[in-house]
């Protein structure tokens, strides 16, 4: 798979139970909980559990951030240029127009909710100890670490 590039990243042995309860927090606070973490510990030496789930929550976070804010901003300032050719089309076959709007803003809110159940997921794969493997987002971090 185009995903899963070799990298020299070693899967961690064993997390221990700190390292999992941040890392699950990690996912649920996109990341805040570990910039905490790693400021209370005061140690240069985080484990490559803990740095590969926190790495990947805030990159989670940051994307949903973004896909949040198009999902926004489509809904509010990019669908008023269509308005003509939804009020034109409209004349033609009569709610056509608002059933394609209706469409398109459908669309970006499953993207929205698939991709906000990517930390649920990573955190239930760092409780159990073990690597979140999420496409694409995964291979970044690695090449990160």
């Amino acid at each position: 798979m185009p995903w899963r590039q070799q990298s020299n990243f070693r899967p961690p042995e064993k997390a221990n139970t700190v390292e999992r309860v941040v890392a699950v927090l990690c996912y649920l606070t996109a990341g805040l909980a570990g910039i905490i973490y790693i400021i209370i510990s005061r140690s240069s030496y985080q484990a490559p559990f803990f740095r590969f789930h926190f790495l990947q929550s805030v990159i989670i976070g940051i994307l949903a951030l973004l896909l949040s804010w198009a999902q926004g901003a489509f809904g509010m300032v990019a669908a008023a240029p269509f308005k003509m050719f939804f009020d034109w089309l409209n004349t033609m076959m009569p709610n056509t127009g608002g059933m394609i709007a209706n469409g398109i803003l459908w669309t970006f809110g499953m993207i929205f909710t698939a991709f906000s159940l990517l930390p649920i997921y990573g955190a239930i794969m760092a409780a159990l100890g073990k690597l979140a493997e999420i496409p694409f987002i995964s291979n970044v971090v690695r090449q990160q670490m």
